[in-house]
């Protein structure tokens, strides 16, 4: 294929060897683009923003594998004496650190409930594009 001079004029060139003509060409046009400017500490938080969505996506399986941890012993165990503590105090301190679990497991489930529709890409870049800063 030889190089040759094209004329300077817009639009698009496309050129074609005979070989590629062969059988059908479907040729589809989509080139629409949006350009984002922002500045540096914007982007940032955004992104900082994003990650932390994106990473408590899987925290309620935490949450919830400690209140499995602290119940199990509740109902399966028969506490004892032990050192100072006496069995009903073992078994007051396993219900507390269980209700705090359970807290812990509901906030976290409902944190990932608020957050589902923020962990899409098209939502980050809504967020970067239509987002003021407080001088604006």
């Amino acid at each position: 294929m030889n190089p040759r001079k094209l004329p300077a004029r817009k639009g698009a060139i496309i050129e074609l060897d005979e070989e590629d003509l062969k059988g059908d060409i479907i040729i589809h046009k989509n080139l629409t683009q949006d350009l984002l400017v922002t500045t540096e500490d914007k982007m940032k938080l955004a992104l900082i923003e994003y990650r932390e969505v994106l990473a408590s996506r899987g925290e309620w399986i935490g949450a919830g594998a400690l209140v499995f941890s602290f119940m199990s012993p509740l109902l399966l165990a028969n506490f004892k004496d032990f050192g100072p503590f006496t069995a009903e105090t073992l078994k007051a301190i396993y219900i507390i650190f269980c209700v705090l679990a359970f807290y812990r497991f509901i906030s976290t489930l409902i944190r990932v409930t608020q957050n589902r529709h923020k962990t899409n890409i098209d939502f980050f870049i809504s967020r970067i594009k239509y987002t003021r800063t407080n001088k604006e």
